[in-house]
């Protein structure tokens, strides 16, 4: 008998293992990129509160350097007057005016520091905003009882409510300017 070998199967060649595919390693690329942290947007309380304290601040600054020249104009008026009243009420404008003219350059920069996050010009711009608020508040709410300055009274509250609702943005954004340390 013949022997015929039965056929064998080929022999079975293990799978080819096709390489898994590994992405390439991220490279940071920036801000938003992996491995960093976009900063924390300014909160929208900040940016209007800056943007008034800086608006505010060049009506002050104008406001003073006006009651500044004025006054000065005034004070030299006041060598010819024999009272001396002219000469009193220039010099106390001059006063006036410089206190508002340094006020003002305060505010402004309170508010162009708050933009940029900087702690100083938060709390700058909380003294200024508080002091302010308390005095435009006071002063309305007494010019009430005029008959005539409705309208100023009711402006004067509204700045200074303005300027208290600034120093409350600044205050509650605490860990925005933390984090910019």
């Amino acid at each position: 008998m013949d022997q015929q070998q039965a056929p064998q199967p080929p022999a079975q060649m293990p799978p080819q293992q096709q390489p898994q595919w590994t992405p390439p390693p991220q490279q940071p690329t920036g801000w938003g990129g992996p491995g960093y942290g976009a900063p924390a947007p300014r909160p929208t309380g900040v940016t209007l509160a800056a943007i008034y304290l800086i608006v505010m601040g060049v009506l002050l600054a104008l406001a003073g350097a006006a009651c500044g020249i004025l006054g000065g104009a005034a004070s030299s008026l006041g060598s010819q007057d024999t009272s001396g009243l002219a000469g009193l009420l220039g010099g106390s404008l001059l006063v006036f005016g410089l206190i508002l003219l340094v006020l003002g350059i305060i505010s402004i920069a309170a508010g162009a520091g708050a933009l940029g996050g900087r702690g100083w010009a938060r709390w700058t711009g909380v003294a200024i905003s508080v002091i302010l608020a308390i005095l435009l508040i006071l002063g309305g709410i007494t010019s009430l009882g005029a008959q005539n300055g409705m309208t100023s009274a009711v402006t004067t509250l509204v700045v200074g409510v303005l300027y208290a609702l600034s120093a409350y943005a600044l205050i509650a954004a605490g860990s925005w300017f933390a984090a910019r340390r």
